[in-house]
């Protein structure tokens, strides 16, 4: 259904294990207390810059560009990068900017689109497990935004999943423990398009007050698969309160597994079939376009459908299962922690 060709021509440089930049217009690059350089200083002057600890030693190809040290939950300027398709759609408010969620994956089985997903790592996305559960091999493309068209202003990347780590307690009946983490054969080149989400620890509170979901899946039931990525925002819906109104669907027996949290009821406004494994991302607090990833779209009763909220995995109870998975493969966790920088520097 979908090609899968073509590789990413952005500048990226990889300095030690576990130190990845992209390069950058220099004021593009943050300071750890979130300050901007001003559009007064100088090339040299911000080159050599010293108290910026997100500037990096690493040679850059652009003229006013920075190694800039890559954080996750980012949202970078798209400016200079749209195509003439790109600004016909752009009315459309459920449409989602080239670019704009740079962690949204697609999963493909052999080159069919089967489920989205998350970067949370250069070599490790995150998914639900309902959606890789079939014996195939599975690719992983991310940067993409419109399946059927090329002149898109940045390529798209393909890495081949080299292992599937399911939750071990998954229960496919049921869908409790729908996570899992795919680890890829070689890692994406990160760049300002293909980048890392947040993943909160358990314990954060985390303002739910309006997220967004976004995916390629069907705009309505009998709808077909959406070519173009789309977004929609989302209230939270309360535990409670979303079990009770499931009940009326489902049976004053149904019982929400506390593995989930709720999102949408709103008329119109849903994920749908095809966005399984996609992400739910809240706003950080205190921060200006940075995400961090709550929940994964597992299941609903009919897209869209007013007081019929969807079912997502609820990502800060998995939080330590993925640190934990990830420490086994030698790769550290600090890569999709959003304050990691602060409490290091604080020490």
């Amino acid at each position: 259904m979908f090609d899968i060709s073509g590789d990413i021509k952005g500048n990226f440089v990889k300095e030690g294990a576990d130190t990845h930049c992209i390069c950058l217009p220099y004021w593009e690059c943050k300071d750890v207390n979130q300050a901007t350089y001003k559009e007064d200083f100088g090339l040299s002057e911000v080159r050599s810059n010293e108290n910026n600890q997100n500037i990096l030693s690493a040679k850059c190809s652009g003229y006013l560009d920075v190694c800039c040290k890559v954080k996750c939950g980012i949202q970078y300027s798209m400016a200079g990068h749209t195509t003439n398709m790109h600004k016909r759609i752009l009315g459309d408010a459920d449409i989602a900017e080239f670019g704009e969620f740079p962690w949204m994956l697609g999963i493909l089985d052999g080159t069919v689109y089967k489920c989205g997903g998350s970067l949370i790592h250069p070599k490790v996305a995150l998914t639900a497990a309902h959606c890789v559960t079939a014996p195939v091999k599975y690719t992983v493309r991310a940067g993409e935004w419109h399946w059927k068209h090329m002149d898109e202003p940045l390529l798209h990347q393909d890495r081949t999943v080299a292992f599937i780590n399911i939750h071990p307690q998954f229960d496919s009946s049921s869908l409790r423990n729908d996570i899992a983490l795919l680890v890829l054969k070689s890692p994406f080149k990160l760049t300002s398009h293909v980048g890392i989400i947040c993943v909160p620890p358990p314990d954060l509170n985390v303002d739910t007050t309006r997220c967004t979901a976004a995916g390629w899946g069907r705009n309505s039931k009998h709808g077909v698969y959406q070519p173009i990525l789309k977004k929609v925002d989302l209230p939270i819906v309360p535990f409670r309160e979303c079990e009770r109104i499931l009940q009326k669907t489902l049976g004053p027996l149904f019982e929400l597994d506390d593995t989930f949290i709720c999102a949408g009821g709103e008329p119109g406004k849903d994920t749908c079939k095809g966005d399984g494994g996609s992400p739910l991302m809240c706003p950080i607090t205190g921060e200006t376009n940075r995400y961090q990833q709550v929940g994964v779209v597992s299941w609903g009763i009919i897209c869209g459908l007013t007081q019929a909220p969807g079912a997502y995995v609820n990502v800060m109870l998995y939080s330590d299962w993925i640190d934990g998975e990830m420490i086994k493969m030698s790769l550290k966790p600090n890569i999709y922690r959003h304050n990691y920088d602060i409490k290091t520097q604080s020490k």
